[in-house]
């Protein structure tokens, strides 16, 4: 959950255009998703209106073709009632031969009634045992073939079905007479008569090609207790394959259709199932010319998915154009203005509500600078009075503790210490007073600070050790304000060891961290307590405005490294480790001049 919450909130966090442009992809994708699916149902529900009629056509083939055999089948019981074939089959010896030639050409012509009753029939015949003979209505009469009586013989008169025999390439529709015999042996029986029909296989295949409307389609009739098969193609492979499937179909369901693949290609089949005739009949047709009346529906879908991707990327340039480039504009003008560019003015070129907040920008930004321009006039010079005032303040002070030491030192007549002390008392005077510059190179004042511990080290020799590290080379050119290092060891001095009798310890080191400096002054006294320690941190950062008169020497070098290095710098109070007060004097020095004036400008 957290990733999917952390993804939203990047997406709510982006500019105006990218929540627009996902705002309006949030309104027309949907639309767009809706329009698939109402395509995909709309060809779905084709492509089931087109299967169910096709397989309304094979099933009304189908049926036809039932009732069309159930008919011959019933013509056929029909001429079992035939006098002639009665006389010819059970008394033929009542007859003589003008007598049997008469009867038999009535026969015939009953025959030829049959045969001429349905396009399907080529030939209806009756097998006589009892004469030898075969009577049919496209010939007199001829011998009977035994193999051709044989394999009609094996159908009874009693079956309810239609019992089609395939033969040699040829297809029967037959009925036997064996009524004269018990039921228990009719097998050993031969009939008295049969009365058959020969179906005409080419009518049958004439009647499936025109049942194919379909380019590269076909039909099939499939024979699935003889295992022959009438096709309209002459394809042999696509007709197995086919054939194949509706048997393996038909086998489970009656009805149906399905897709097959022939050869890379795929086709649908329609079939269906005649139990009466023990035949399944099949039409297939390649699912690319079914479906070649909704190429023309692909092709709007597909217009009006380009229609979709063109709309956005108008509207995503329009509004980067008219609203995010603009907008983009007057948020850079305000960030250049942050950093403190007021040389900066915006104009637009049409005439709408982004040329009024134009305007509006260009007449705050000179407003602004001439504001800007005399506040930090008049707090620059504020500034400049308050650092003369402190220095005024710290130079007395001093002159007085070392003139005290060195009257001391006189006093003591140790000649060779006031010779010393006096010259490094030089020095220091020459660096107070040889320039008003407010500003110092950190070598200079880190030397300034080093004699200062060096005469105090003399006044307080039998007292305190003083360690004072070498100035890292990095940093001895940067620019600081004068007189903030010494008041913090004369403070660590007088607040801190003044009252040790022996073994004081005064260290000044130096710690290097990412452009930053920080100057550490420690020392072991033990004269402050903890809580008097964050009372001195609070006193540097509180936010009171500064007191020129009456503001201790400490914060004011707390805010003038402020004043110079930005908020990050400044002074640090807390426990050192040597057991008394640590003071870091920091100096961030990563921030360029221009960034150094705008951090003390607010």
């Amino acid at each position: 959950m957290a990733p999917v919450r952390a993804s939203v909130r990047s997406i709510w966090k982006m500019s105006i255009f990218g929540r627009m442009v996902i705002t309006f992809l949030l309104v027309i994708v949907p639309l767009y998703f809706l329009s698939i699916e109402i395509y995909r149902w709309a060809v779905q529900t084709q492509k089931q209106d087109i299967s169910n009629t096709m397989l309304s056509q094979v099933d009304f083939y189908m049926e036809n073709l039932e009732k069309e055999v159930q008919r011959i089948k019933l013509l056929l019981y029909y001429g079992t009632e035939d006098v002639n074939l009665h006389q010819l089959a059970f008394v033929p010896e009542s007859l003589d031969d003008y007598g049997k030639a008469q009867t038999i050409l009535q026969l015939q012509l009953q025959l030829k009634s049959i045969a001429s009753s349905s396009s399907y029939i080529t030939n209806a015949s009756a097998y006589i045992p009892s004469l030898n003979r075969v009577v049919s209505s496209s010939t007199f009469e001829s011998s009977i073939p035994k193999e051709e009586m044989i394999m009609l013989d094996i159908n009874s008169h009693h079956a309810k079905d239609a019992q089609t025999i395939y033969w040699h390439n040829r297809l029967f529709l037959s009925i036997s007479n064996l009524s004269n015999f018990p039921a228990d042996s009719v097998s050993n029986k031969k009939p008295a008569y049969i009365l058959s029909v020969e179906l005409d296989l080419r009518a049958l295949e004439g009647a499936i090609k025109q049942f194919n409307n379909y380019n590269d389609g076909g039909a099939l009739l499939i024979d699935l207790r003889n295992h022959f098969v009438l096709n309209s193609t002459s394809n042999v492979q696509e007709n197995a394959i086919v054939a194949d499937y509706v048997k393996a179909a038909v086998a489970t369901a009656r009805s149906g259709s399905g897709s097959i693949e022939i050869n890379g290609k795929s086709y649908w089949a329609i079939y269906t199932k005649s139990d009466y005739l023990g035949i399944a009949l099949s039409k297939f047709v390649p699912e690319n010319e079914v479906l070649k009346a909704f190429r023309k529906y692909s092709n709007w879908f597909w217009i009006f998915t380009a229609t979709a991707v063109l709309l956005i990327l108008i509207y995503s340039f329009s509004t980067y154009r008219l609203i995010y480039k603009p907008l983009s504009l007057l948020v850079k003008s305000f960030r250049k203005m942050e950093k403190g560019d007021l040389n900066i003015s915006i104009s637009h070129k049409s005439d709408n509500e982004f040329k009024y907040l134009y305007d509006a920008f260009n007449k705050m930004v000179d407003k602004f600078g001439t504001l800007i321009e005399q506040e930090y006039k008049q707090k620059i010079f504020a500034q400049n009075a308050q650092l003369k005032q402190l220095q005024t303040q710290i130079v007395p002070h001093f002159l007085y503790n070392s003139y005290f030491i060195l009257h001391r030192m006189v006093i003591d007549e140790d000649h060779e210490n006031a010779a010393r002390f006096s010259q490094q008392l030089g020095q220091y005077l020459k660096f107070i007073t040889r320039s008003g510059a407010d500003e110092v190179a950190l070598g200079s004042e880190i030397e300034h600070a080093r004699i200062y511990a060096e005469i105090l080290s003399m006044r307080h020799a039998s007292r305190m050790h003083i360690e004072f590290e070498e100035t890292p080379e990095s940093y001895k050119n940067i620019r600081v304000p004068r007189l903030i290092i010494q008041p913090i060891i004369e403070n660590a001095l007088e607040h801190s060891l003044e009252n040790m009798a022996g073994g004081g310890i005064l260290s000044v080191s130096f710690r290097e961290e990412d452009q930053a400096l920080n100057v550490v002054v420690e020392d072991n006294g033990n004269a402050l307590n903890d809580q008097e320690l964050e009372e001195l941190q609070k006193s540097v950062d509180g936010k009171d405005q500064i007191d020129v008169v009456e503001t201790t020497g400490i914060k004011n070098i707390h805010r003038r490294l402020q004043y110079k290095f930005g908020n990050d710098s400044g002074l640090q109070f807390s426990r050192s480790v040597l057991g008394g007060l640590k003071v870091v004097i920091r100096f961030e020095v990563r921030l360029t001049n221009h960034e150094l004036k705008e951090r003390y400008d607010v």
